[in-house]
């Protein structure tokens, strides 16, 4: 292991051991024979969860084929092996494991290493953009979390991530057009930093533009765009199939057991009031909360002896209706996968880390989950969304006769030694490369 890597691998142990202290004290009354109970799930929609995840990796074999479209003539079925196994090396790897895929997609076309880790690049683009989309559409439209005290802050950080891809794709523009130029200009700029820098960056970039110019047009790119929407829909299909996967709570057998119903946290916050959270809902709070809702657009509707929260006359949720996992819908988990991608930064090899954080505390902070249920909800879906390739990784693995340590090791090698093949050319571009449009 190199010096850098165990550097590493100590800060993010350190990063995950501050988060675990954290959510240790949060989680001080945690009920441990509650968790057991509340981890039981229905295997079949575990299955069909399993099953869609599988479906978005044979969609990532599809649309790498139309990444190579204008290159060579490769057959969807011969890059589906590649896939699964690069995943499950990024699953059981980390960092290093990334590479994996390209590199396999590389040999087996007969494609230089450094074009495909340019798609590889290109496509994490694609995949930002549409998670993008889906965000900005749940955060704007969808009435099943616009009641949610958070939404604010949800759609600043939409408008923020649609700028961030609106800036990528205006780079990614430039370096299509004038890549060399491009690569040029950040040479010069990293070379006062490092001259290896320099050349690092100037070699990534010449390596993106290369994968963009396997964007075949204004027809490819509508398919990717197509392909990338399906890929984050399913993911999000999946969240929502291991959320529904745990049963409701046994209802209540008497009115004694069930208690007066009370003002739930989001309401409470909602209406600025976070004080009545728990509270008795008797006539006097509806009144004080109506009161505070008014100014927000939002208002109080009694219903069949419930009192519901509606917002231009639609029914958002029912106050004091205690949060479940099988209440979620699409709108809800895809939230959720914001944050496990953000979460996702402070990752390691086969344990993970941030990801599941991440997760759990948007299931208790965002939308009320009590912690035992986040803590099972979000190790599941790690197990589902990004554990569950393994198998199918390895097995296919075996039956291609590949080491997935092995391949690491050697497309990192090969990465270096086509961009030490490079080097004079980054360090020395020819002047006529810049008018290169």
């Amino acid at each position: 292991m190199t010096k850098k890597r165990i550097l590493t691998t100590a800060i993010v142990l350190a990063i995950l051991g501050v988060l675990i202290y954290f959510q240790v004290q949060h989680w001080r009354s945690f009920d441990w024979s509650r968790f057991a109970e509340a981890s039981h799930v229905n295997p079949l929609q575990i299955a069909i969860a399993i099953a869609l995840i599988y479906g978005t990796y044979v969609l990532r074999a599809v649309r790498w084929k139309v990444f190579l479209d204008p290159v060579c003539r490769a057959k969807s079925s011969h890059l589906i092996a590649p896939t699964f196994i690069g995943f499950a090396g990024l699953a059981l790897l980390g960092r290093p494991g990334e590479f994996i895929r390209p590199y396999l997609i590389a040999k087996k076309e007969n494609v230089t290493v450094s074009s495909q880790i340019g798609v590889w690049t290109v496509e994490r683009i694609f995949d930002i953009g549409a998670f993008t989309v889906l965000m900005a559409y749940d955060v704007f439209f969808s009435a099943r979390i616009s009641g949610n005290p958070y939404i604010g802050k949800f759609r600043m950080a939409a408008v923020i991530l649609c700028g961030i891809v609106a800036l990528m794709g205006l780079l990614a523009l430039m370096i299509r057009k004038r890549g060399h130029q491009v690569a040029s200009f950040f040479h010069r700029i990293t070379t006062p930093i490092s001259q290896s820098l320099a050349h690092h960056v100037d070699q990534k970039v010449r390596a993106f533009g290369e994968g963009l110019n396997t964007v075949a047009g204004w027809k490819g790119f509508l398919k990717l765009t197509l392909l990338s929407l399906a890929i984050w829909f399913m993911i999000a299909l999946a969240y929502r199939q291991v959320a529904h996967s745990y049963a409701a709570e046994r209802p209540a057998t008497s009115a004694e057991e069930a208690g007066p119903p009370a003002v739930d946290v989001e309401t409470a916050k909602l209406a600025d009031f976070p004080e009545l959270a728990g509270q008795p809902l008797t006539p006097e709070t509806v009144e004080q909360l109506k009161s505070a809702l008014h100014s927000k657009g939002y208002g109080l509707k009694h219903e069949h002896g419930d009192v519901w929260l509606v917002h231009k006359g639609k029914r958002i949720k029912k106050v004091g209706d205690r949060p479940h996992l099988s209440n979620m819908d699409v709108p809800h988990v895809v939230l959720l996968m914001g944050f496990s991608m953000v979460g996702s930064v402070v990752q390691l090899p086969a344990v993970g880390g941030g990801s599941q954080l991440a997760v759990i505390s948007a299931l208790q902070v965002i939308y009320g989950i009590p912690p035992e249920m986040a803590v099972s909800c979000g190790m599941l879906l790690w197990l589902v969304t990004f554990v569950s390739v393994v198998p199918a990784g390895l097995a296919l693995a075996h039956f291609e006769h590949v080491s997935l340590r092995k391949l690491s090791k050697e497309s990192e090698q090969q990465e270096h030694s086509e961009g030490e093949l490079a080097r004079p050319a980054a360090r020395y571009p020819d002047p006529a490369d810049t008018h290169v449009g």
